[in-house]
């Protein structure tokens, strides 16, 4: 009996951090689409080097001293989409757990 409360605690901490780990990165991605929406929009009006990106949003200008500005930091990027691969692999490995209990007599 207590492994089968210890796989139920387990499997809810999986859920929490898939929960945690989906909810970072749908953060995330909102900043970035206000990012490139609302604070950088006005960009294409001054910038010949306009670079746009989908996934995440990005609207940035490089400049011509090679600086650029809008674009997303590292960090920023590194959070993205390390929360979307750790979510994946939360989920996955909740998944096979939920699959070998439910495969138990």
């Amino acid at each position: 009996m207590k492994s089968t409360g210890l796989d139920d605690a387990q499997l809810n901490r999986l859920w929490g951090a898939v929960c945690l780990f989906g909810g970072i990165f749908f953060l995330l991605w909102a900043l970035s689409w206000i990012n490139a929406s609302v604070f950088n929009e006005d960009l294409q009006n001054h910038c010949e080097d306009l670079r746009t990106a989908s996934f995440p949003v990005e609207k940035s200008c490089t400049h011509e001293d090679g600086s650029a500005e809008g674009a997303n930091g590292v960090l920023f990027d590194g959070l993205f989409f390390g929360s979307m691969a750790a979510g994946v692999a939360c989920l996955g490995a909740a998944l096979v757990i939920e699959g070998a209990q439910r495969k138990r007599p």
